[in-house]
């Protein structure tokens, strides 16, 4: 069962969310979508999950379009955490609505979940504290047993414990079941340790799709010294430049070549080292302006 994203593109007023966006996913994957704010990470999920409509372009499963095949939503789950639909509602309320919405919905696995995560059914959403939505958003989501699931920033603002957890079921959940998951975050540093993908969204447009596992062994980050303070073309014109000082020059390099290292060697750099590369880094580098790096003389 295959995810298809094909050529989405959606206006929200004057502003262009989301611009000819294409990709596809598969089970078995967790997926980090990734774009500074603003960009069109959450217009993205909605759209894909039907609370938008998209102006240009398809959503597919199994090469069904999900508009014309609206039972295929079940498919999917988003809950979105700005909906205050069930901020008054309880537990057990909220769980007879998604069993009605769901068919697939796993009772057994929220209770256990539930129990191990100290809720109980009588208690209301709007007495959550922000970490436990978070946690209970989780568990709500994969107890659907629907194949995708859609997060919405859910590390963001909670304590490591709670983080914690809920990358414990995320990972669970996609290792033992045949499911995808899509988590939208700032929190790179933890989502680099889960997912297996990042897309990388700017102005509504995806402008990167990275397998981690590939950007790893292709990628490099180099500190790179020279006599004079003036950067070769070369590092601007095969990498991204994210720091000048002086003659200390930082650069990433998305596809190391030998044959691109035999060029970095006859500029002649009087000192080089490699560093670790991060999600972070990828980002700065493709997600933030030259001007708003900071370059110092």
């Amino acid at each position: 069962m295959t995810l298809v994203v094909d050529k989405v593109s959606k206006r929200i007023g004057h502003q262009q969310a989301l611009d000819q966006v294409s990709f596809r996913v598969q089970p078995g994957q967790i997926v980090g979508v990734i774009g500074r704010n603003g960009v069109g990470k959450t217009s993205l999920f909605r759209t894909i999950n039907g609370q938008y409509l998209a102006d240009d372009g398809a959503v597919l499963l199994d090469d069904q379009v999900l508009v014309t095949h609206p039972a295929l939503r079940t498919q999917l789950c988003f809950v979105d955490p700005t909906a205050n639909f069930f901020r008054g509602a309880t537990i057990k309320q909220i769980e007879w609505y998604y069993q009605q919405a769901y068919p697939q919905f796993d009772t057994e696995k929220f209770d256990g979940l539930l129990t191990r995560y100290h809720f109980t059914k009588s208690q209301k959403l709007r007495r959550f504290s922000k970490g436990m939505f978070g946690l209970f958003t989780i568990i709500l989501s994969v107890a659907t047993n629907a194949p995708y699931l859609f997060l919405d920033e859910p590390l963001d603002g909670l304590d490591v414990l709670i983080r914690k957890n809920i990358l414990g079921i995320l990972i669970d959940e996609v290792a033992g079941s045949n499911r995808a998951i899509l988590i939208a975050s700032h929190n790179l540093v933890e989502l680099e340790g889960v997912i297996d993908r990042a897309l990388m969204l700017k102005n509504g447009r995806l402008v990167n799709d990275y397998q981690l596992e590939e950007m790893r062994e292709n990628a490099r980050k180099l500190q790179l010294v020279y006599r004079d303070k003036v950067v070769p073309a070369l590092l601007r014109e095969h990498g991204h430049v994210v720091h000048v000082s002086g003659r200390v020059i930082v650069v990433v390099f998305e596809n190391y070549t030998p044959a691109l290292q035999a060029q970095l060697a006859a500029t002649n750099p009087v000192f080089q080292e490699e560093l670790p590369l991060s999600l972070t880094d990828l980002f700065m580098a493709n997600l933030t302006d030259q001007a708003d790096y900071e370059i110092l003389s």
